[in-house]
């Protein structure tokens, strides 16, 4: 454009620098920026709207914030669009009380909720369990004349499913029937899939008999049914499907596997993959973790080994959920070559050693507890803390005990009951009864890297470090 002579204007290079930043081309974005400022042209809101609502939409909501505190330095007054893409993106983390903050910030300038705004705040409440808060914001909505629409109603009928509220769920269902909305494939959709997952599956099927069947219907119906292990039911609905005229695709039959999986009924895993084949869908990666897990959880990792080396000729990238697979399998079988070798395969292919996902090894027993330490002192020999795991029984509860030989960390509990749970770490500060939530990433941060090069010389210069971090969840 400069060289054809064209001149380049605020709204030039704002609709150059949106274009990027829906892209994803972020340096590209910044780097018109600069221009803009060299051209003496001022960064005016409709930018720095573009540049925050889209970081915020690719999860870099440190530095959108960054920007929106540059845009206040600027004195540049933020529109709503900005503070819902904040807030939106901080409902994502879970930050609620940040994302609060930022709708007080609203309140304060002045500025008008639209439907975007509603729903983004609703959504957000919802998701996060305060649904009193979100009836507050619904009500408030109502007054202003606004009224929720069907994919506002669907979102929050989905937070209650998420939630375990099932009854509540039902309610907002009759709510958008009471409200005139036709319950179309989304909806229905929805709902089944929220009560399949809960085991609702009579209920599930009730909803599915009075709606309109579709593949997208009996997809999610086949999927719950894998789930519970129904599978007497699963193939009854099948042959309905294909009668009704509707062809099963791979996402039918990666469920169907998936759920087969899980039971532990390899044949028959194998037999509908093969089944799925022969119809000319070719397994994707879920498949194929599906049947890794499968055989990995049985023990048969010579199988589970040439199924992976199946996926790699089939030029199907395995992810870091099917490494973590392939890793417990063979630390179970103390095979640590073969750990090492998928290590290095991993750190090859641009993974870090972290992604593992050593933080979602969940567990049911000491021994696989003892399993995911091993796992993190093996990732990170030269700088692991020393640990030594004792079991205990408190209140119906598995309780290992953690003790960190580090004279400024007495000691840290890590809390599970005997179902599987993901791990949660709880470090008791020896300077008083406070206490503070640290997730597993945190104790392979500090695995990982000497605390004395991050000039941590005590526990409180630690803790202050974690909260800076966003480590710490002190509501615990």
């Amino acid at each position: 454009m400069k060289k054809d002579k064209v001149l380049l204007n605020s709204i030039v290079f704002t609709c150059l620098i949106d274009g990027y930043c829906k892209v994803g081309d972020f340096e590209a974005a910044f780097e018109l920026c600069k221009e803009m400022k060299l051209a003496k042209l001022a960064v005016n809101v409709v930018t720095y709207t573009a540049l925050i609502d889209g970081l915020c939409k690719k999860g870099m909501l440190e530095r959108a914030e960054c920007l929106f505190f540059r845009m206040l330095k600027d004195k540049v007054k933020p529109n709503s669009v900005v503070y819902t893409s904040i807030v939106d993106a901080h409902f994502k983390k879970s930050n609620v009380t940040d994302a609060l903050k930022y709708l007080g910030k609203m309140y304060v300038q002045g500025l008008e909720f639209d439907m975007a705004a509603y729903g983004v705040i609703i959504a957000g409440l919802c998701n996060t369990g305060m649904f009193d808060k979100a009836s507050i914001y619904m009500e408030n909505m109502v007054k202003s004349g606004l009224r929720p629409d069907k994919l506002m109603l669907t979102t929050i009928m989905d937070a209650h499913f998420k939630a375990g509220n099932v009854k509540a769920a039902l309610n907002v269902y009759g709510e958008i029937l009471a409200r005139g909305f036709d319950p179309d494939v989304i909806v229905l959709t929805s709902l089944m899939d929220g009560l399949c997952k809960h085991g609702c599956l009579n209920e599930a099927e009730s909803y599915f008999c009075r709606g309109k069947a579709n593949k997208i219907s009996y997809t999610v119906l086949i999927n719950g049914l894998a789930k519970k292990g129904d599978f007497t039911e699963l193939n009854r609905v099948f042959r309905e499907m294909l009668e009704a005229g509707f062809t099963a695709d791979k996402y039918v039959y990666t469920s169907w596997i998936a759920g087969l999986c899980e039971q532990g009924n390899l044949i028959e895993a194998f037999r509908v993959k093969n089944r799925m084949v022969q119809e000319g869908f070719q397994p994707d990666l879920l498949t194929y973790s599906s049947l890794i897990f499968g055989l990995a959880n049985k023990g048969l990792m010579i199988e589970a080994k040439q199924i992976f080396e199946d996926m790699l000729k089939r030029q199907i990238t395995p992810d870091a959920a099917v490494y973590e697979i392939m890793i417990r399998g063979y630390l179970r079988q103390d095979n640590e070559a073969a750990v090492t070798g998928l290590l290095e395969e991993m750190e090859k292919r641009g993974f870090s050693k972290a992604t593992c996902k050593i933080h979602q090894l969940s567990f049911s027993s000491p021994t696989d507890a003892k399993g995911t330490l091993d796992l993190v002192k093996f990732l990170f020999p030269k700088h692991a803390l020393w640990i030594n795991l004792t079991w205990v029984r408190i209140d119906s509860k598995a309780v290992s005990r953690l003790q960190v030989s580090d004279g400024r960390i007495a000691e840290c509990n890590l809390s599970s009951g005997w179902k599987r749970l993901y791990t949660r770490m709880s470090f008791c500060s020896v300077l008083g009864e406070k206490q503070w939530a640290l997730d597993m990433p945190s104790l392979v941060i500090l695995s990982a890297v000497p605390r004395n090069a991050l000039g941590l010389v005590d526990f409180e210069s630690l803790i202050i470090f974690l909260e800076k971090n966003n480590c710490l969840d002190r509501n615990i």
